[in-house]
């Protein structure tokens, strides 16, 4: 019986006597987390594609030592044939291990049989270092699933559980902890508007009593890729080249999934949405439609007619990305933005009726935090008293190096980080709002992110602990920063 918690529209059912193969889609992190997300909505679309195999999406349970189930049919993960895992964060590494514990199929591909279900993992995560799970999974997925999902639909139906490994081996962009080498390169989709993309997507349905769980509307993705490839970012560098949907195929897209999908809010989806080429155009047809839209996040240099259009739709909250304070390091990593261009959008923005400005930046792009620390701090200050009326919201995070960027290979100073960090809460002000990552968990990230095969066992025994900060001191026996610093910092 399929679970209550949740009312939704687009479910997925089909009688169980056609089925050949069952697939549970994994996304180890909690419900509103996964569907705030385009990965499960797309995944869950693409995987029921074929009538004799049926998909059920599988998240982390809120409660502690509770048996995931799927919420299609509320079983549990050994009762599917396939597991497939989207790993969009590292840190979801110990969420997974823990799922699979708690529902006694073990860890390691050398301890489990025919008897178990097959277990594969895709996602930015995995596509960037797939090493610390390597020994975890069947298969690891490097790449975008899309062009090859009716080929890897097609494969399980022409074979047998018993040949499986076999098939998918087989397969572009699977790989094995037997033939996986470090120089693969990842499967792109060369052409967004030839592949399959859902237009009745499956989304909470909101009402009384049911209060709002994650994002909500219609996910439509613009681009993949990102054309600036700044040094830190993980999809300006591995999923390359920019690509980007026709004109036409997204407004095809938006018709119908206004219908579908019953809703008339579209959230638009791209790591540099703001540079569409037909920007103006795609706003300009929501404008004509009525219907409402989000953009994730704009350029400083996007141009006063989009701020225009903007305000036309209604929109009064943007978010904008400097990274740091300072115009000359901001460079020296790969983004041609000055403050100049800040100043001179954030007064735009005031003018065009904007009244809230997100802004996210980064410490330790350089090898002085505290210096970055007083330029961000500098930064927003004046701008904020040269913007009165505009409400500034800021998110900083510690840098996490990521395999496959120029950073991937740096080793960051947290100890730096943390007193920039302190410098930082003690100088922005009232008027100013922030949020901080928290330096030790981006450490723990920066583990996972660069770390390699050595991490399986290590993760085997947090996650029977319970993942926590001061498990991973147990668990390493000394302070993570120290062990980021010794294996990793040579």
């Amino acid at each position: 019986m399929r679970t209550s918690w949740v009312r939704e529209i687009n479910v997925f059912q089909k009688p169980t006597r056609s089925i050949n193969w069952r697939i549970g889609l994994v996304y180890p992190n909690s419900y509103s987390v996964g569907m705030s997300g385009l990965s499960v909505k797309l995944l869950y679309h693409l995987l029921n594609q074929h009538q004799n195999i049926f998909t059920e999406r599988i998240f982390k349970p809120n409660e502690k030592n509770v048996i995931p189930r799927s919420l299609e049919t509320d079983s549990a993960l050994p009762q599917f044939n396939v597991l497939a895992f989207s790993f969009q964060f590292e840190l979801d590494y110990i969420n997974a291990i823990k799922m699979l514990q708690i529902s006694k199929i073990p860890l390691f591909t050398k301890d489990r049989n025919n008897s178990h279900p097959l277990l594969i993992a895709g996602g930015p995560a995995v596509t960037a270092n797939p090493f610390p799970i390597l020994d975890i999974f069947d298969f690891v997925f490097m790449g975008e699933f899309e062009s090859i999902a009716d080929d890897f639909l097609e494969t399980l139906i022409d074979s047998k559980f018993t040949n499986i490994h076999d098939s998918i081996a087989i397969l572009p962009g699977f790989y094995s902890s037997d033939n996986y080498v470090e120089s693969v390169k990842p499967i792109v989709t060369e052409n967004l508007d030839a592949v399959n993309y859902p237009i009745a997507q499956v989304r909470p349905i909101y009402g009384q009593p049911q209060k709002k769980i994650g994002l909500d509307g219609y996910f439509l993705q613009v681009s993949r890729g990102c054309p600036h490839g700044c040094h830190y970012c993980l999809i300006g560098n591995i999923f390359r080249p920019h690509r980007e949907r026709s004109i036409i195929n997204l407004q095809q897209l938006i018709t119908s999934g206004n219908i579908e999908t019953q809703t008339n809010h579209f959230s638009l989806i791209g790591s540099s949405t703001a540079d569409y080429s037909k920007i103006e155009e795609l706003i300009t047809f929501f404008l004509e439609k009525g219907l409402r839209f989000t953009l994730p996040s704009i350029r400083v240099d996007s141009g006063e007619e989009i701020l225009n259009l903007l305000k036309q739709a209604g929109q009064n909250s943007l978010t904008i990305a400097p990274e740091t304070g300072l115009t000359e390091t901001r460079r020296d990593v790969g983004k041609k933005i000055s403050n100049e261009q800040i100043y001179s959008f954030t007064s735009e923005a005031t003018k065009s009726g904007i009244s809230q400005l997100k802004t996210y930046f980064i410490l330790g792009l350089t090898s002085d935090p505290n210096m970055e620390a007083k330029a961000i701090a500098d930064l927003m200050t004046d701008l904020k008293h040269k913007n009165a009326n505009m409400k500034f919201k800021l998110s900083i995070t510690p840098l996490v190096p990521k395999k496959g960027t120029k950073f991937g290979t740096k080793c960051v100073d947290y100890t730096s980080i943390t007193k920039g960090v302190k410098f930082l809460k003690k100088n922005l002000g009232k008027n100013l709002t922030y949020k901080v990552f928290p330096t030790r968990w981006a450490v723990i990230q920066a583990i996972l992110s660069i770390g390699g095969r050595e991490l399986a066992p290590i993760m085997e025994e947090l996650a029977l602990r319970d993942g926590s900060y001061q498990a991973w001191r147990k668990t390493l026996k000394v302070d993570p920063q120290d062990f980021y610093q010794q294996n990793y910092c040579s």
